[in-house]
């Protein structure tokens, strides 16, 4: 017994030390952010009824659900938001199931994509790269930067400005409040926001990244929000890049985004701020009319604005 003391002494500092370790660990536990007052947000989105300078027509492509429920939910966040977009005055919604056709191409001012996208043909990649050039807008949403195989990435890229690489070379990763978002806050889709925001979600990097790609969005470790400014935050070896992306090629703009994993962040009014301004930015347009679409089935009759679900208990839908 006296000869096993030591080592049990061992094994026993051993496992003290593993739990203190785990304990300093970031809890990656899927979960929303807490519900904020809406007079908070307020600050961000303005309070006027501003109405856009011209019809405009959205075209919402999704696909097949392929996670579990409340994570890349394409379908039941397509049915969320098309709804709340025909509220906004002069705006009409019209949808595609995996990619879009040329008539609805020709229609479209703006495409808003959350999918897996498909393994698009080369006569699809001109279809789509066609309409960027001729003044397309286009909302990009997480796993919409991802097709295979990634021999045709580079092609995809010239559309969306960023591509994943392949599972070799790019890189995923869930986060939270340890990587906060730091945002580029003198690009116009973003200027007059927070310098970071914090979510719970996932997000992408080390994309294929074409030229006239600007990061407006960037995830890194909490210990950089004393830097002075974004690019000092891009040029950090631990920030993840990719978080946030604008891109134009000919006439058209994109603007992308890597995170948006899962359910519940669409549900989050910072999170939907972000995707309108984007929106707003595509389009030329002033964000202010499309602001209630930050509240809009997410405010309580206590002002808070949020969720407090997980929503992981939602069931895939293949359409």
């Amino acid at each position: 017994m006296m000869r096993c003391a030591p080592l049990l002494s061992v094994l026993l500092v051993s496992l003290a030390v593993q739990q203190v370790s785990a304990q300093k660990k970031p809890q990656l536990a899927p979960r929303p952010n807490a519900p904020v007052a809406k007079q908070e947000i307020l600050k961000l989105t303005g309070n006027n009824e501003a109405e856009l300078s011209k019809d405009v027509q959205i075209l919402w492509l999704y696909g097949p659900e392929d996670h579990r429920g409340g994570e890349h939910d394409y379908i039941r966040i397509k049915e969320l938001f098309v709804p709340m977009l025909k509220t906004v005055p002069r705006v009409t919604v019209d949808e595609a199931f995996r990619f879009p056709s040329q008539a609805q191409f020709d229609k479209a001012d703006v495409l808003i994509q959350f999918l897996h996208m498909p393994d698009l043909t080369a006569e699809q990649l001109q279809m789509y790269k066609s309409f960027v050039e001729r003044g397309g807008g286009v909302v990009s949403i997480h796993e919409s930067c991802i097709m295979r195989p990634a021999k045709r990435a580079g092609q995809y890229a010239e559309c969306i400005g960023c591509s994943w690489k392949g599972n070799k070379e790019s890189k995923w990763s869930k986060f939270d409040h340890s990587y906060p978002l730091f945002l580029n806050t003198k690009h116009p889709a973003f200027v007059g926001l927070p310098k970071s925001i914090r979510f719970n979600d996932e997000s992408y990097w080390n994309l294929i990244t074409r030229d006239n790609v600007e990061a407006i969005g960037a995830l890194a470790p909490q210990s950089l929000e004393s830097k002075v400014s974004f690019s000092d935050v891009l040029k950090s070896e631990d920030a993840r890049n990719h978080a946030f992306w604008t891109y134009q090629s000919g006439k058209g703009r994109v603007f992308g985004t890597t995170t948006g994993h899962y359910t519940y962040t669409y549900f989050d009014p910072m999170y939907r701020l972000l995707l309108m301004r984007g929106l707003a930015w595509t389009l030329n347009e002033d964000p202010a009319p499309f602001m209630p679409l930050v509240f809009q089935g997410i405010t309580n009759d206590k002002g808070l604005v949020g969720t407090t679900d997980s929503m992981l208990d939602y069931k895939n839908r293949k359409r």
